[in-house]
């Protein structure tokens, strides 16, 4: 008696999946039939199950070739991490030495730093936006950097506000500011400037950034008169000129050219009267033209930018 065993089945079931197929195909005139033999089925599977073997096999080996981060490269990103930090503490130093020694050169003047601030931080601003991205935006080391520089940048670009610098070259001192005896009334009186004799038509120059108020003739003494007003409530005037080659609403530079030397209004001799005025006081020149050479240094980088005769206003008409 015969018995029929698992191999059997197994081969009756493979017999029947891969048994010879028809397959009939028509080409709009006739109808072809196609046989498919057993054996290109089972080519057409193995080639099949190869193909996905491979493509699993090449997965797997790609996955295990990406490094992972190793302790060597996360040591190097944390070393430039602290790098990067601690370059923005140094340059943060560096800010606030700098607004220190220039805060200290203004207070030598008699000015106070806020002075310069309060009207410079909006002027001449603009451009288009670009927003800062990632994380530097809310660090607060960027921040703090961000705002060392910006009160430094405010503060040396108020001092292109401060004259320092002589307004005529090769003249004698003949005049001080302060309280002496009229050379008419031959009693005291009030001298709001200083006096500085020189050849008639000895060039003038200004002494700091600013826009001509006046260039006029002036009836309190001044004779022509050339008035700039530098912003921050810093103004100077130049008396007794033979004539003036700037006029009123002009923009004038540190040191240029703006008037020539004379001896007009109440004048014994050519010579020039300089003033330096806050908020409409007159106030000593003397520091401004001693003026250290680092604040006149600061000033140029924020801007990139003999005959014995004496006189004077009457500071009852000005």
């Amino acid at each position: 008696m015969a018995t029929r065993t698992m191999n059997a089945n197994l081969g009756g079931t493979f017999r029947k999946i891969f048994k010879a197929r028809d397959i009939f195909l028509h080409d709009g005139t006739s109808l072809r039939r196609i046989r498919v033999g057993s054996g290109l089925q089972l080519f057409a599977v193995v080639a099949a199950l190869v193909t996905l073997f491979w493509s699993v096999f090449a997965a797997a080996q790609i996955a295990s070739a990406a490094p992972a981060p190793a302790n060597a490269d996360v040591a190097r990103m944390q070393r430039e991490v602290s790098a990067m930090r601690a370059d923005v503490a140094a340059i943060k130093q560096v800010a606030q030495q700098r607004y220190s020694i220039t805060e200290r050169e203004i207070r030598r003047l008699g000015l106070k730093p806020e002075r310069l601030a309060r009207d410079g931080a909006n002027q001449g601003m603009g451009g288009p936006f670009e927003p800062v991205v990632g994380d530097r935006a809310a660090d607060p080391n960027f921040k703090a950097l961000f705002m060392s520089w910006k009160k430094l940048e405010t503060l040396e670009q108020g001092t292109v506000a401060i004259p320092s610098m002589e307004p005529v070259h090769g003249t004698s001192f003949t005049s001080g500011f302060g309280v002496r005896s009229d050379p008419f009334k031959g009693r005291a009186a009030m001298h709001p400037g200083i006096d500085l004799a020189g050849p008639l038509g000895t060039p003038i120059y200004a002494t700091a950034d600013g826009v001509v108020d006046r260039a006029e003739w002036n009836n309190g003494g001044y004779g022509n008169l050339v008035e700039i007003d530098h912003g921050h409530g810093i103004q100077t005037r130049y008396g007794h000129l033979t004539r003036y080659v700037v006029a009123a609403g002009q923009h004038v530079k540190r040191g240029e050219l703006i008037a020539y030397m004379g001896s007009t209004g109440r004048s014994t001799g050519s010579h020039l009267h300089y003033e330096v005025r806050l908020d409409g006081r007159p106030v000593n020149p003397i520091p401004f033209l001693q003026s250290s050479d680092y604040l006149q240094s600061v000033q140029r980088r924020a801007a990139a930018a003999t005959q014995v005769a004496i006189g004077g206003p009457d500071e009852s008409n000005d």
